[in-house]
């Protein structure tokens, strides 16, 4: 299994896979910036701004991110029916498991870079303050959450249909209805697992039309959410090993 592993994280150096995961992270943050305060009057709500506008561009890009990687990581099995190869080299579940914690690795590594690039961005805007760790640490813990549901997700796409061409297009069709979710009542916004970026987040923002003046409040976290969101992405690893048991080659 070591060397299954080793392996695969062989692959995904050649295939700068990691580069690219950090890559997706620090233009989330890039992007959230945009819309983060600005003035000297707003730098006191910095963070709290950050808290709510990076779950937003996490619908936008992570969905079509995690296909990205996903299909990447199933590269190989697909072109050439590389399966009936590799089924000769190693067992059928470590080739699966392996794949599997190479998401999981490259997910966290997503997740680091994020939170990294916040705390930049904050040093760059010379924001002094220090952000609620609970929101910071609820944040990592979300976005890891359903980031490793849609991997698995999209991973189970690519070995269904032998084809990377599903899992991009459902990426990217996730994304769009993610986003239109994310701007409807919660209950709608729950059946969008693409888009469960923004109803886990921690801080919430009344817009005053009239004065033009945004306040950012904290939410209740959505333990229960996270933990469905989770659950989902056991099922979808559970129905990948599945088919890739049964798959014939």
């Amino acid at each position: 299994m070591r060397r299954a592993i080793a392996a695969e994280i062989k692959k995904a150096r050649r295939r700068h896979d990691l580069l690219l995961a950090v890559g997706i992270a620090l233009f989330v943050v890039l992007w959230a910036s945009r819309s983060a305060p600005r003035t000297q009057d707003e730098m006191a709500t910095f963070f709290e701004g950050m808290f709510y506008a990076v779950p937003l561009m996490n619908t936008v890009v992570f969905p079509v991110g995690m296909a990205v990687l996903a299909s990447r990581i199933w590269d190989m099995e697909t072109q050439g029916n590389g399966c009936r190869l590799l089924f000769t080299l190693q067992s059928r579940g470590s080739l699966l498991l392996s794949k599997a914690l190479l998401c999981t690795l490259q997910n966290a590594l997503i997740c680091a870079a994020e939170i990294a690039g916040i705390f930049l961005l904050a040093g760059l805007k010379g924001v002094a303050q220090m952000p609620d760790m609970r929101q910071l640490a609820w944040l990592a813990l979300c976005t890891f959450g359903v980031n490793e549901m849609l991997l698995f997700g999209q991973l189970l796409l690519s070995i269904r249909s032998g084809t990377q061409v599903v899992s991009l297009a459902v990426g990217m069709i996730g994304s769009l209805l993610g986003v239109f979710a994310a701007f409807l009542p919660p209950v709608v916004s729950y059946l969008m697992p693409w888009g469960y970026y923004v109803p886990l987040a921690g801080v919430g923002m009344d817009w005053d039309s009239q004065t033009r003046v945004s306040t950012f409040f904290e939410r209740d976290f959505n333990i229960a959410l996270l933990l469905f969101a989770l659950s989902l992405g056991a099922a979808f690893f559970a129905l990948a090993w599945r088919c890739v048991d049964k798959k014939e080659v």
